[in-house]
């Protein structure tokens, strides 16, 4: 980690300052204190730390926790090596660089965000009072996910809470110390952050994180805790207090269920709707926050969307990618045919009478199924990045990822009310059917009780394939993890339960032990843990 957070210092300061700024300072003073004078130097440093949320792959939390959950297989390519098969089986990675990019680019952020964090402050902000606090808040913010992005994959890691010496390697922070510093920085910035409802929102502020990100973040992250640590509250955060703050968000920040479910992702709209003018956009009521991209950018960043497409094949909607995340069938047989959102989801090649040789094409792990949401279109034969004169599809991301959608924010606000009231409250009930009603287009389908099990049903159906059904899974448990022996078994009925413990990029099935001892969480990379000299060990069940 000392080396990552040398490296990261310099690159931030490669980043965040102009050819003008660099030939007019003196070599022989400190960079940092020179840099940080201005509110406009504050906005490029907050933006080094914004610009770390572009660089999501292959390796991405979202990616690898849809592969490890009841969703979706691993997929890719059969030639690939089979990480990704290991993934999904929840099965040790036999190299040591295993996870490195989200441990390097993400600790990497934390240093950036600490960076602007205690220097800010430097900043003549004389005037621009109320810019400081927004852009205090983001930081923070941004300091909360990227930590909380590191917990969910790897448990009790390190928390940055400052800016340490080169040579102080921290060690794990215990869970409930880590987790109340991430809800003491969502708080901040939901009582500081940007707090204009939707409808009045300055578009140039589209994508910094707002008062009601950090509200629906928080719950996110309470629930998190409080289910993977069976846990009660943590501190002043308890179900009743994070529930006020996610229900501020649901009443007072504007945002609102889109109409049509499938308007929300290009190529659903496409396929479901019509045609891509049914797609609501990017800047719609239903996104809360997302990270942003702009096709138009030379940054090399950000190839979620590159991955989940069927493996070399365009066929119009649909266009390639990787082959990463096929649906499993037992999630396609799971939706009601009356519920929009199957088809809106999830590609069934039969049921659409198209033809994908997924041998030819080398797809690991074929289902039959492939996910919708975040997947690129076709024209014809021909991916529509290439018709609208892009060099390379793989190289430049087409639609913003919506880190939380309002659906999210419905739900937790049943599920805390839920837990504060009991299954029968009715407001709760309401959320959760406000959710429903969207997706079958009437009351027919309703629930009629806001319980823990119709509230954890409901946000599988509606945020599938979306990196959160993992972690639902986890904190369901409340600790006893022998339940993932069940949850996450899964039995290709091609060939009746031949548990493979390999890289085989064929079988389906899955034995849910082994996630067991592991309790859900990654394999730490081990040139990492060789750099850190022993001061934090792997986690459990990987060898």
């Amino acid at each position: 980690m000392k080396q990552y957070i040398i490296l990261f210092a310099t690159t931030l300061l490669m980043i965040g300052c102009s050819d003008s700024f660099l030939e007019k300072e003196p070599t022989t003073s400190s960079v940092v204190e020179n840099f940080y004078s201005t509110p406009n130097d504050g906005d490029q440093a907050l933006t080094a730390v914004y610009s770390m949320l572009l660089r999501d792959d292959y390796w991405s939390k979202f990616i690898l926790s849809e592969q490890a959950s009841d969703n979706c297989a691993g997929g890719g390519g059969s030639g690939d090596g089979g990480g990704y098969q290991l993934t999904d089986r929840g099965l040790t990675q036999p190299d040591d660089i295993a996870n490195q990019n989200p441990w390097q680019y993400y600790y990497g952020a934390l240093y950036r965000a600490n960076t602007y964090i205690e220097n800010e402050s430097l900043i003549d902000w004389k005037g621009n009072e109320t810019l400081q606090k927004q852009y205090l808040s983001e930081a923070r913010f941004l300091r909360a996910y990227f930590h909380f992005y590191l917990a969910q994959m790897f448990g009790e890691i390190p928390a940055l809470t400052q800016l340490y010496a080169p040579d102080y390697i921290p060690p794990r922070t215990p869970a409930a110390e880590l987790y109340k510093f991430i809800l003491d920085d969502l708080k901040y910035c939901a009582d500081n952050g940007l707090a204009a409802p939707f409808n009045s929102m300055d578009p140039k502020n589209w994508g910094r994180a707002t008062k009601w990100a950090a509200e629906a973040l928080m719950a996110r992250v309470f629930l998190y805790y409080t289910g993977y640590y069976n846990q009660e509250s943590l501190g002043e955060f308890t179900n009743a207090s994070v529930l006020a703050y996610i229900e501020d968000c649901i009443n007072n920040s504007g945002h609102a269920l889109v109409t049509e479910f499938a308007s929300l992702w290009r190529v659903p709209s496409v396929s479901e709707l019509g045609g891509i003018e049914y797609y609501a956009g990017e800047i719609t009521p239903e996104c809360v926050w997302s990270v942003t991209y702009d096709i138009q950018s030379s940054n090399n960043w950000d190839k979620i969307q590159r991955m989940i497409g069927p493996r070399n094949t365009n066929i119009e909607p649909y266009g390639q990618g990787w082959g990463a995340i096929p649906v499993l069938p037992s999630l396609w047989k799971l939706y009601n045919d009356a519920d929009s959102r199957k088809k809106a989801t999830i590609l069934s090649w039969n049921d659409e009478g198209l033809v994908y040789d997924h041998i030819t094409q080398q797809q690991a792990q074929y289902t039959g199924y492939n996910s919708k949401k975040y997947m690129l279109g076709a024209v014809g034969t021909t991916n529509e990045i290439t018709v609208l004169g892009g060099t390379s599809w793989q190289t430049k991301p087409f639609e913003d990822v919506m880190m939380i959608r309002f659906a999210d924010v419905l739900l937790m606000g049943s599920e805390l009310r839920s837990l504060v009231n009991g299954a029968g409250d009715g407001v709760a009930l309401g959320y959760l059917n406000r959710v429903r009603e969207r997706a079958f287009g009437s009351s027919s389908y309703n629930y009629n009780s806001a319980s823990i099990e119709n509230i954890m049903q409901e946000r599988r159906l509606e945020l599938a394939c979306e990196g959160i059904r993992y972690y639902d899974i986890l904190r369901s448990c409340k600790g006893d993890f022998s339940k993932l022996a069940t949850i996450l078994t899964y039995v290709d009925e091609t060939d009746g339960g031949d548990y493979s413990n390999s890289a085989d990029t064929e079988s389906l099935d899955v034995d849910g032990n082994n996630f067991v001892t592991r309790k859900g969480l990654f394999q730490i990379p081990q040139n990492e843990l060789n750099l850190m000299g022993g001061i934090i060990e792997q986690n459990p069940g990987f060898n």
